[in-house]
């Protein structure tokens, strides 16, 4: 039988079924965009998560610690003392459990190897910038405008770089060398650091007069007072200055009694502070006017610090030290904390309940810090509270003037005084450029939040970083379920004899294996599931990061946007 006759019997086509534009049949078609994912968003330094764990998941920390500096300065320090909103937002805590996003921060620090790069912009004079202080604040603004091309001066009132970092944080949570290491490579980019200077106001008229913008970030050293009787015994002291004493070790190793006064951070580390410098069986115990659950400190803070055992108590406050000569006990009335929901300020209330009477030979209260505005000009601050007015980018009614961490009403926390140095380095610059604030910040702002990207400067448009992708969006079907990858820790018993980290981080194996279990929400990571499942064959891949929609074919049946782990595919108009 011949082809003729072959036809004639079954018929078939000769030619090809390109023909028939069947992308014609629905105007609906694919279209890809990287987006913002719940821990980006969450995060104040505006980390680019996703694309962070992806590097770290295929081992290579270099470029993972690369794309930490583009947004923070400071991965080493936040991979231990950040209070990981992130992680909070984390969509994989939604499946089984978050993904340990501080510990594979600590460990792109630990393992990699790179430096900030310089940021590229044209158009502009470079600009002489002052910071007055050299806090994670200052260092941050500083290591900004460094990286825009300004001529930056930081003044720093004690004889080593690091505020708070260096004199509020024990060596158990954030040791020396690691400090040491990130300062360096701030101040590498040529930021001329100026320590043992004494800002007072004739000394900040004559920078201000000197410099073309002034950052103020001098931090919160003055304590703040419990108001109770008798509080200014000699054995009564406050949290940074027990903390900054480097003598505390000789002075008050007799102690055998130490009441902490507060539930913050600084209070934690207090505390933890005197277990080991206090006398051996030392009894430390910890009063807040929150429940003990309720404590504000970070909650492994708070674990860490039971396991060493400290005693908690909450719901009370002081309202005298009673002393006949050296101090006896203290006398504490029942407490509830309630929130402004005008100022959001937290205010403390009595409540019905009996008095309690601690004894101790040592109290140190902890329950918060005041800026220091002596050398500010009126008009500057509020006097209820000493802290700088500013506005959403960090400026001051006074022009010219920016300010951050402590010095602001914000959360008193590291990574937020980042991100407030962040912020005033930007408005810095775009001063400089001779634009507007709105424009060019907003833009900037990832999701609803007021974390600012640094990257989306560079990337001008890239990646949607005002959609961020929850949960319900995710296919999680392609997931399995998975343990984290926790750090070990030292046990009690050992810790208390001493400073050593309390914390020893991921080793690089559990790190690469940490990492994979992101779902690197929003962003692609050329799965090929869109291309492998895709039923008219109308995707096309271009090279290892490129997908094409061929709109002549592709029928608009949205298989590929439903397969998407990501969300990275969403369907459009395509007319």
């Amino acid at each position: 039988m011949d082809q003729k006759d072959a036809e004639a019997l079954v018929p078939c086509a000769s030619g090809t079924t390109a023909i028939f534009k069947t992308g014609q049949w629905s105007p609906k078609k694919p279209f890809y965009m990287e987006k913002a994912s719940p821990c980006r968003e969450a995060c104040p330094a505006g980390t680019d998560i996703p694309r962070l764990l992806s590097f770290a998941a295929k081992g290579d920390f270099d470029s993972a610690l690369e794309l930490i500096l583009q947004e923070n300065p400071f991965p080493g320090v936040c991979g231990r003392v950040c209070y990981h909103p992130c992680q909070s937002a984390c969509n994989r805590g939604q499946f089984d459990e978050e993904v340990q996003i501080r510990s594979l921060e600590r460990a792109a620090a630990k393992y990699g190897s790179g430096a900030p790069h310089m940021i590229s912009t044209s158009g502009y004079r470079p600009q002489k910038i002052a910071i007055i202080g050299s806090g994670p604040a200052g260092l941050s603004c500083a290591y900004f405008l460094a990286r825009f091309g300004h001529k930056v001066n930081v003044f720093e009132k004690r004889k080593e770089v690091g505020g708070v970092l260096r004199f509020g944080i024990p060596r158990y949570r954030l040791p020396k060398d690691v400090l040491r290491r990130e300062t360096d490579r701030i101040l590498s980019l040529g930021i001329n650091l100026k320590c043992a200077v004494t800002v007072d106001r004739k000394v900040l008229e004559t920078i201000n007069s000197e410099h073309d913008a002034l950052f103020l970030s001098a931090g919160a050293w003055s304590p703040r007072r419990s108001g109770a009787q008798n509080e200014n015994s000699r054995d009564v002291l406050y949290g940074l200055d027990f903390l900054a004493d480097r003598n505390k070790g000789s002075k008050y190793q007799k102690k055998k009694r130490i009441l902490v006064v507060g539930g913050g951070d600084v209070a934690v580390d207090v505390a933890r502070t005197a277990l080991r410098v206090c006398a051996p069986g030392v009894k430390v115990t910890m009063v807040a006017p929150e429940a003990p659950e309720e404590f504000p400190a970070i909650a492994e803070s708070i674990e860490e610090a039971r396991e060493e055992g400290i005693e908690m108590i909450g719901g009370y406050r002081p309202v005298e030290f009673k002393k006949t000569g050296r101090l006896q006990h203290i006398r504490m009335i029942r407490t509830k904390v309630r929130k402004d929901p005008q100022t959001g300020i937290y205010k403390m209330l009595s409540a019905r309940g009996q008095d309690l009477v601690v004894d101790a030979d040592l109290a140190i209260v902890s329950i918060g810090q005041i800026p220091e505005t002596d050398f500010l000009g009126d008009g500057l601050f509020e006097r209820e509270s000493n802290r700088i007015y500013v506005n959403e980018f960090g400026m001051t009614p006074a022009e010219r003037i920016y300010a951050g961490g402590d010095m602001i009403r914000q959360r008193p926390a590291v990574v937020d005084a980042i991100a407030s140095g962040k912020r005033a380095a930007l408005a810095i610059h775009v001063d400089a450029l001779g634009g507007t604030h709105e424009a060019t910040i907003h833009p900037l702002r990832i999701g609803a939040g007021s974390s600012l990207s640094i990257q989306a400067y560079i990337e001008n448009g890239q990646v949607d970083i005002k959609r961020v992708i929850q949960f319900a969006e995710l296919n999680t079907l392609v997931y399995r379920r998975t343990a984290p990858h926790s750090g070990k820790k030292a046990v009690p018993l050992s810790r208390i004899r001493g400073f050593d980290e309390v914390r020893k981080g991921l080793e690089k194996a559990d790190a690469i294996e940490e990492a994979k279990r992101c779902f690197n929400c929003g962003r692609c990571v050329q799965c090929d599931l869109c291309f492998l499942l895709c039923p008219d064959i109308s995707i096309m891949k271009i090279d290892d990061n490129r997908y094409e929609v061929n709109a002549d074919y592709c029928k608009g049946c949205s298989v590929c946007a439903a397969t998407c782990p990501r969300h990275v595919i969403e369907m459009r108009d395509g007319r």
